[in-house]
């Protein structure tokens, strides 16, 4: 199937972690089928050259200029590539249509529920402000999508029912789950992101819990090491491995004897996919989306001490990848998806121009 570059993806605000493996993974898809358009961030140039069949616009846009121009760049790519057939935006919102489809990712579903999450004070009127400039760009979308069925309901909680799920791809732990050679472990355990609502002191508290029956266990965090809190960050058997790349996020998680994710709410499940199917033991927090993960799969619910809220135990060995899907499986979908929504628009639009114009318009024509 040739796609060509008849799509634009939006991804200028997205640079790490899953934002950059949907990107990484649609580039790299698109690549091998003629290509599609994309807007990154500068920290993904490397991309030009790693796909060399797709387009890449890198947009340069400060902090501050996003809160008053988060969209004048698209008229510059628009000038050079025409109307797309699809425009993706992921986590931006859609201030207006641009594409013949009009696609809204929700990648953060803070922005429809934080009311309980610890969150900083900027932070939270960071994600106010994105609530509204979203829900005002919603009425601009042919597909509003998410990445899990729990984030799908909430959506459709405040107004916005039938959001498409869009899960991540999970090459990685299928592949995983074929190998056949023994993995060698380090006594290690891996906490991967350190925003506030990963919840790092109860990760700590696992931890400590873990190390009483294992002796000389480590315990590795990856992420912004500025966002760690003081106390996790003093530990003496903690170690700040700071803003990885994927691969050795990858690499890390795949040495890991456990993995631990005491994370207050999530979009999707793909954190805790990668840490489940590539350590060997973890100890996960019990909210929907990881459910989703583990429905059907052999897990144990658990508690730890000095936690209020429970956790799911999971031993990569039991694991049977019944609810993973490979990224070219995403993409496909994501295509359908498109295809079915592209007869409606033309619809919508057929209708649109004979309401605008009037029976004494058409008479007077005639």
């Amino acid at each position: 199937m040739q796609v060509e570059h008849a799509f634009l993806f939006n991804f200028a605000a997205s640079y790490s972690q899953g934002g950059f493996k949907r990107l990484h993974e649609l580039a790299r898809w698109f690549n091998t089928q003629g290509g599609a358009s994309f807007a990154i961030h500068p920290r993904c140039a490397h991309l030009i050259e790693e796909f060399p069949r797709n387009r890449f616009f890198v947009i340069r846009r400060s902090h501050w200029r996003r809160l008053y121009d988060d969209w004048s760049y698209l008229a510059e790519i628009g000038a050079r590539i025409g109307r797309p057939e699809l425009y993706y935006a992921y986590g931006i919102p859609l201030y207006r249509r641009f594409g013949e489809v009009n696609w809204s990712h929700v990648q953060n579903v803070l922005i429809i529920r934080s009311q309980d999450v610890p969150l900083s004070i900027p932070l939270r009127m960071k994600l106010a402000l994105l609530a509204r400039r979203f829900k005002n760009g919603f009425s601009n979308a042919d597909i509003i999508s998410a990445e899990s069925h729990y984030s799908a309901q909430l959506l459709e909680s405040v107004g916005y029912p039938n959001a498409f799920v869009s899960v991540n791809g999970s090459d990685d732990e299928l592949a995983s789950l074929r190998g056949d050679e023994a993995v060698q472990r380090d006594n290690l355990a891996t906490v991967v992101g350190t925003i506030s609502y990963k919840a790092l002191d109860e990760s700590l508290l696992v931890f400590n819990s873990l190390q009483r029956d294992n002796p000389g266990l480590k315990l590795a965090i990856i992420g912004d090491p500025a966002l760690v809190p003081k106390a996790v960050a003093r530990h003496p058997d903690v170690t700040l491995r700071g803003i990885l790349g994927r691969p050795q996020v990858i690499e890390c998680l795949s040495r890991s004897r456990f993995y631990i994710s005491t994370t207050r709410v999530e979009n999707s499940y793909n954190a805790a996919s990668e840490g489940a199917y590539l350590a060997e033991e973890s100890f996960i927090s019990d909210i929907p989306p990881h459910r989703e993960l583990f429905a059907g799969e052999t897990v144990e619910r658990c508690s730890s001490p000095g936690l209020t809220r429970p956790l799911l135990r999971v031993r990569r060995a039991d694991l049977k990848g019944l609810n993973l899907k490979s990224w070219d499986t995403v993409a496909h979908e994501m295509l359908a998806r498109v295809r079915q929504a592209q007869p409606i628009r033309r619809e919508m639009q057929s209708l649109d121009r004979s309401v605008a114009v009037s029976p004494l318009q058409k008479t007077s024509r005639a």
